[in-house]
């Protein structure tokens, strides 16, 4: 696949942080209402749109039906 440069949004950028930053703190993958008030959204469904395109963009993945499976894509898993 060839190197494409993705643009995410300022809250894009910020949810992918704090997956990154909560996920190094406590060991384990965070919920979606964890990063939502890491970010000030009051919203998880707010965060499910920002993780799913994140998802898309191949940043992120999910393991469906599990409340703590997301995580970050790193380089060599692209």
């Amino acid at each position: 696949m060839p190197d494409q440069t993705i643009d995410l949004t300022k809250r894009q950028r910020q949810v992918l942080a704090a997956l990154e930053r909560l996920s190094m703190d406590n060991g384990f993958a965070p919920t979606l209402r964890e990063i939502a008030s890491e970010v000030g959204l009051a919203s998880a469904s707010s965060v499910h749109h920002h993780v799913r395109v994140l998802e898309e963009a191949e940043l992120v993945e999910r393991r469906a039906g599990c409340p703590r499976a997301i995580r970050q894509r790193v380089a060599h898993d692209r």
